[in-house]
């Protein structure tokens, strides 16, 4: 129907209103049907019969009727709504059970809109749960619902305005960038309501938990990990998950914040300026600290994901250095002669065997260092000794090397000719 049709219509309906009523009969008994702030139309006119038929029941007793049933009798007039409610996918429930009058009073109201109720919050409730029950209520609830929703009719699910999260950067632009990197956080995908409660939470954001309550219903197997754990990241204990990850897309894998070796090093500030070396360990180099520590928890000292040990001197057993044979050959400290598991030999001699298997026993830490070096190999700078930092040269030459340093005398290896070393 076109606006001059529906113009037309109304026209015709007010006509067939005088004809069967004086304007004000009604009113002269039915004083508080236009004591509205806001009178509809037909009311403030007095045409009662626009909507109405009268019907006689003997007497000067009565009943009226609708001229037409609910909702056609209001789209009647109102063509641009009936319009958008037969082109949503999705219609408000109330219009197929109660009529536009289970929303609206229909002849006046204190709301511009003939809203029953002062506001459409409480409308809203009368039907749906009341939703500004938590600690934190977002600010749309309490001014009107249709800042959200289409109260008539949606393409969307919940009588949504907008897809989320398009509906929610709207308003919250701040968070826009967010939403833009390379990874996307499952829940954004679903939508905005997984974590938070559009209406109202107890937690900030409105979220419905704590951070990190909220991330483990779905991190379960983490969750699992730092209950059972010895030792907890502190990071999760000081910031929780959103220390290190951001809660809706990243550049970064595992929607880290920033590439992990920054991301360590922000918190582990005395291990930026020894990042700068010369030569990283490999785990460092391709930013994946978790190739040692477990970011999140563990039962090994310093979050390690495998066992090694502490202390500085070690007799050599198997397994002990486990964790360093994830990666390296796990038979390099076994045979005392070889010619291929190491480069490091005096000849056949293998050396990493001669360091770990002496008198006090070395540990793979004794000689590199386990992040970063300004020495090829990795080897460490110094050793500590007592109170004393001893330090260590070593220089590598095409079939071998030196090595100067406190532990004993200056040495050289040769694979191809063994040196004697006094």
């Amino acid at each position: 129907m076109n606006r001059h049709s529906a113009l037309f219509s109304v026209l015709l309906l007010f006509s067939a209103a005088r004809a069967a009523a004086t304007p004000g009969e009604c009113n002269s008994c039915h004083k508080s049907i236009a004591a509205h702030k806001f009178t509809h139309g037909p009311v403030g006119v007095g045409m009662c019969s626009v909507c109405h038929a009268k019907e006689q029941k003997g007497g000067k007793h009565h009943t009226f009727t609708l001229s037409k049933p609910e909702p056609e009798l209001c789209l009647s007039c109102h063509d641009a709504m009936r319009a958008k409610i037969e082109k949503s996918k999705v219609e408000h429930p109330a219009i197929a059970a109660g009529g536009c009058t289970a929303c609206h009073s229909p002849h006046g109201s204190a709301d511009r809109f003939f809203l029953k109720d002062v506001s459409m919050d409480k409308v809203c409730s009368a039907c749906h749960e009341p939703h500004t029950q938590g600690a934190i209520v977002h600010p749309p609830v309490g001014k009107s619902c249709a800042l959200c929703h289409q109260p008539h009719g949606s393409d969307n699910d919940h009588l949504l305005a907008k897809p989320v999260p398009e509906l929610c950067l709207d308003c919250h632009q701040q968070v826009r960038p967010q939403f833009l990197g390379k990874h996307i956080h499952p829940p954004v995908q679903k939508g905005c309501p997984t974590c938070h409660n559009p209406h109202s939470a107890p937690k900030k954001f409105l979220l419905q938990a704590e951070v990190k309550d909220l991330c483990f219903q779905c991190h379960e197997p983490i969750a699992k990990l730092i209950r059972e754990s010895k030792r907890v990241h502190p990071a999760i204990l000081k910031a929780g998950c959103t220390g290190c990850h951001t809660p809706h897309t990243s550049d970064q894998n595992k929607l880290l914040k920033l590439p992990m070796k920054e991301l360590c090093t922000g918190c582990h500030k005395e291990k930026a300026a020894e990042l700068k070396s010369q030569f990283l360990h490999g785990p460092v180099a391709q930013n994946q600290c978790e190739g040692c520590h477990n970011p999140h928890a563990a039962n090994n000292p310093h979050i390690l994901t495998t066992y090694f040990p502490e202390p500085f001197y070690n007799p050599y057993q198997d397994g002990l250095y486990a964790l360093c044979f994830n990666c390296h050959e796990k038979d390099i400290a076994r045979d005392k002669k070889t010619v291929q598991l190491t480069n490091f030999r005096n000849g056949e001699t293998n050396l990493h065997y001669v360091h770990v298997h002496s008198e006090k026993g070395r540990s793979c830490k004794a000689c590199h260092q386990v992040h970063a070096s300004d020495q090829d190999k990795h080897v460490r700078n110094d050793v500590p000794f007592g109170n004393w930092m001893l330090p260590i040269n070593f220089k590598r030459n095409e079939n071998g090397g030196t090595c100067v340093v406190g532990c004993h005398n200056p040495k050289a290896y040769n694979r191809k000719k063994a040196v004697h070393n006094p």
